[in-house]
């Protein structure tokens, strides 16, 4: 028989990320069927499996919990997005940055259809999602312009930033609400988008 002693250790940060992981999906469900405002952080830590005290180690606020893990995905769009083709266009080159990130969002789909129905239940969170959004197409933005050896952002970049935006949460929703691969209801949206601006 293997003792106590032999058995192989989980490592520190591995368990971390398995509670912090536990809080973000016991407040998005929380924040979906009772609301972002009725729900408290001492439902969101029972809910997890752990005290109140060990909410705030990993979050200040209940709000932060939502767009906790974003960030990561953003980073990785405006990382590739200068490693697209030159011969694509700003709008062609981000819908191919999607596109290779699409096997990453894929798996996150009820993840990403309770924090829609999360930011709805609340004007505080509609207004911090604009917030992330803006931020994020600034980012976006500026990973345009180092695209097109720009100094900084022009109007086209700043424009085609925001206009992705709408095409991608345009897509996020479609693909939510059906059985469609993301990848076709993200080039059918962009595709949309061409021939209104044409």
């Amino acid at each position: 028989m293997i003792g106590a002693s032999a058995r192989p250790r989980v490592p520190r940060s591995h368990h971390k990320a398995q509670t912090r992981q536990a809080l973000v999906d016991a407040a998005l469900g929380l924040f979906a069927t009772k609301g972002y405002a009725a729900t408290s952080t001492e439902e969101i830590a029972a809910s997890a499996g752990v005290s109140p005290r060990t909410f705030f180690r990993y979050f200040d606020t209940k709000d932060e919990v939502l767009f906790f893990g974003g960030d990561s995905f953003n980073q990785a769009v405006v990382r590739h997005l200068p490693e697209q083709p030159v011969e694509l266009d700003d709008l062609a080159a981000l819908a191919a940055t999607l596109d290779q990130l699409a096997p990453i969002v894929i798996p996150l789909k009820p993840r990403i259809a309770l924090y829609f129905r999360a930011i709805e239940s609340s004007t505080t969170l509609m207004g911090q999602h604009a917030r992330a959004v803006a931020q994020h197409n600034a980012a976006v933005s500026e990973a345009l312009a180092a695209r097109r050896s720009l100094s900084a952002p022009d109007e086209r970049c700043r424009l085609v930033a925001q206009v992705a935006a709408l095409a991608m949460e345009h897509a996020y929703r479609c693909w939510l609400g059906s059985e469609l691969d993301l990848r076709e209801v993200t080039s059918e949206s962009f595709r949309l988008l061409r021939e209104l601006a044409a």
